[in-house]
């Protein structure tokens, strides 16, 4: 009798470890820290897997150079790997991230920042094989960038009595991310657009809001701004920082627009500090986890990269209301991410949209 206990304990056991084991597991080398974008990256995207039945480990490189290669290296030499890796191609390391892969059977998903066209031919060159790479993420980056300029051009203009050119400081990310050149894109065409304004400076600032804080108190010692663009919130309240010490009132003297969808920059949007906090691009996380759950539960035969380019939203004085009473609390737990994925919904494509966001977290 206590042999037959026993036996069925350890049944048992199995059988509970057996309910609760994993569809599918998941690796991210995050770029950045727990902390920040990429922290609320990770939180959106640990929700999901939560919802979704994925087993997620998350290694953070803390914007040290390097750091994401000896990540994946330690990774892949403790063995035991996922059946996903998802990647950045941060300041383009995203090629040696696949040179330290090949061979191994771990499939890869690029997130925000994909490998450009000219790292896909140097690897195919050195015989890398990239059929491992099923999918990529990543938000319309440029019509941000363009957006974020004319809502700085336009409160200008309504602002200044007397006409005149409209002086722009560009305060860029750096110069080797996608994301960032891509926004930074999209604020040349604007600039073209509109003749009335003259671009002074594009100073990129490595992502840092005390770099933008001091490069705009040099540019602001030199020469009169109108206004600032910045390639995200940290950068934009750097360089408003600057302006104020310089006796300048953002909204009024000097107008300022950035992208994160950050708490700071929700806070600056709602007292008209900024002109607009684009983004929701942090979801990205989630929708990362939705499309590989999609992936291992595919039907179809064969691996077919799927690239998915999703707009951006403002966040602007008229909207910051809504957006702060669903999202501000910052909990992404709310939200039932399974209704995202195709699988469940039976749709032909993803709507990773701020509207079906907003519907997702007001239920």
């Amino acid at each position: 009798m206590m042999i037959f206990r026993i036996v069925c304990l350890v049944w048992l056991c199995v059988a509970s470890h057996a309910v609760h084991a994993a569809d599918f597991r998941v690796t991210f080398i995050n770029p950045g820290s727990n902390t920040g974008f990429w922290g609320e990256v990770s939180k959106t995207m640990t929700a999901a897997a939560g919802d979704l039945n994925a087993d997620l480990e998350i290694l953070y490189a803390n914007r040290e150079p390097y750091a994401m290669a000896e990540l994946l290296s330690r990774r892949l030499e403790k063995g035991d790997l996922p059946d996903y890796f998802i990647l950045v191609n941060e300041n383009q390391s995203g090629a040696r991230l696949m040179q330290l892969l090949e061979g191994r059977p771990s499939k890869v998903l690029f997130l925000l920042n994909k490998l450009t066209p000219k790292q896909k031919v140097i690897l195919e060159r050195r015989n890398i094989d990239l059929h491992n790479v099923i999918a990529a993420i990543v938000p319309d980056n440029e019509s941000a960038g363009y957006e974020m300029a004319s809502s700085l051009f336009d409160q200008a203009r309504r602002s200044r009595s007397g006409g005149g050119d409209i002086r722009l400081l560009a305060l860029t990310g750096d110069a080797s991310t996608p994301a960032g050149l891509e926004r930074e894109l999209g604020m040349q065409r604007a600039v073209a657009d509109n003749p009335d304004v003259r671009l002074l400076h594009a100073i990129p600032v490595s992502w840092s809001e005390d770099i933008a804080y001091a490069q705009t108190g040099n540019v602001l010692a030199r020469t009169r701004i109108d206004a600032v663009w910045a390639a995200n919130d940290d950068i934009a309240i750097g360089a408003s920082r600057a302006a104020a010490e310089a006796d300048l009132t953002a909204g009024e003297d000097i107008y300022f627009a950035g992208l994160n969808w950050s708490r700071r920059g929700m806070s600056a949007v709602g007292k008209s500090a900024m002109t607009m906090s684009h983004g929701g691009h942090y979801f990205a996380g989630a929708w990362s986890m939705v499309m590989l759950r999609d992936h291992y539960f595919r039907h179809a035969e064969g691996e077919v990269t799927v690239d998915v380019l999703f707009k951006m939203s403002p966040i602007t004085p008229a909207n910051v209301g809504i957006y702060r009473s669903r999202l501000g609390d910052g909990n992404w737990d709310k939200i039932d991410y399974r209704s995202f994925c195709k699988s469940e919904s039976g749709s032909s494509h993803y709507d990773f949209s701020a509207r079906a966001i907003l519907r997702a977290a007001g239920r």
